[in-house]
């Protein structure tokens, strides 16, 4: 009897070992805005901005294709013309460039390079180029390409992975995907060198969220257009300060207080979460507390402070008296976010200009 008497209470023990553990997976995810830094700190002497379609490897030239069907079957679209579709890349990130009044002025030549300058143009030195048009950059994009597939729905683990990855597509029946290969090439007023950046996306549709993109040819090249202004807009954003979209994780408690924090965490109110949270962080509940210093961590990112959000997390990791390893990777990835944000920040402080509304 008494032998019984220990191995329920060990049992005991290791549920409830193991319930703590479990308790640290209620992890909840948040979308929320930051201004992420350009990939390129521009001199504050760039005033006007000229961007340029310039197809140097001839992909204007070529028919446009795609694969339709799960057997891959090749076909061309005569009705869509990579000309086309590039030039509205390049006009479409002069006007998101022109709309951000990071700059003075902003002027789309589109392809013109190729058309009305002279043959020899196409070899100018960007000095050259510089004293014709008197601009202070010169961004021209030099490769545009598509990978474009057409596709019903099959339950392989290709779509699969697509539904998991965009839960808003998860009706669609029709889908389209499409890998985009760019290539951009910077210059800036004197430098001695240019600045190559290589833009890879895969965009995907479905009918359930894009209708009007599906059922015949015209819907087909309207799709292309919107995948093609996407990535003028998406450029736009790697080349200037700019607000994106990010997601960061809390944790989820059901107990009442921790509750009504969460509330104010998705209204924005950090501040009144916070006030909640703090106390929290002495409640003797060890996965209360753990939560609590690991919300308090992103409220103090919210507020600015990123010193005090590192400091939270060291805390919030050593809440346990033995291993959670769940627990301690939540804690050392959001470090590691923490520290990348530090140094955009500091790159912010030098890109954005007091002036811009950027």
């Amino acid at each position: 009897m008494e032998g019984t008497k220990i191995s329920s209470l060990l049992l005991l023990i290791i549920i409830l070992g193991f319930t703590s553990c479990r308790t640290t997976y209620k992890i909840s995810t948040i979308e929320l805005e930051l201004i992420k830094p350009g990939q390129l700190t521009l001199p504050e002497d760039i005033d006007t901005f000229a961007v340029f379609k310039r197809g140097f490897f001839d992909s204007d030239s070529i028919n446009y294709e795609y694969t339709s069907g799960s057997n891959y079957k090749l076909l061309t679209d005569t009705s869509i013309h990579y000309n086309d579709l590039s030039n509205l890349c390049a006009d479409n990130l002069a006007h998101y460039l022109e709309n951000e009044n990071y700059f003075l002025k902003v002027i789309s030549y589109s392809d013109s390079m190729n058309y009305s300058f002279k043959k020899a143009d196409s070899l100018t030195t960007y000095s050259d180029l510089h004293k014709k048009l008197d601009a202070d950059a010169f961004l021209f994009l030099d490769f545009f390409r598509f990978e474009d597939q057409l596709a019903k729905y099959t339950p392989n683990d290709n779509f699969f992975f697509i539904q998991d990855a965009f839960p808003e597509l998860k009706k669609s029946k029709q889908f389209e995907f499409v890998n985009a290969n760019l290539i951009w090439n910077l210059f800036i007023k004197g430098d001695s060198i240019s600045h190559v950046y290589f833009q890879v996306d895969q965009l995907y549709y479905g009918n359930s969220v894009n209708p009007e993109y599906f059922g015949n040819s015209f819907n087909h090249k309207q799709l292309l257009e919107n995948a093609s202004i996407y990535l003028g807009n998406s450029f736009g954003t790697k080349l200037l300060p700019s607000w994106q979209k990010v997601d960061r994780i809390y944790y989820h408690s059901k107990n009442v207080n921790m509750l009504k924090a969460e509330q104010f965490i998705l209204n924005g109110d950090w501040l009144k979460a916070a006030e909640i949270y703090h106390l929290a962080t002495s409640n003797k509940n060890r996965n209360i507390e753990a939560k609590a210093k690991f919300n308090m961590a992103l409220v103090c990112e919210m507020e600015g402070n990123l010193d005090a959000a590192l400091d939270w997390l060291l805390l919030s990791h050593t809440v346990y008296k033995y291993k959670n390893p769940d627990h301690e990777f939540n804690c050392d990835q959001y470090s590691k976010i923490l520290e990348l944000r530090k140094k955009e920040i500091e790159r912010l402080a030098i890109q954005v200009r007091p002036n811009g509304e950027n």
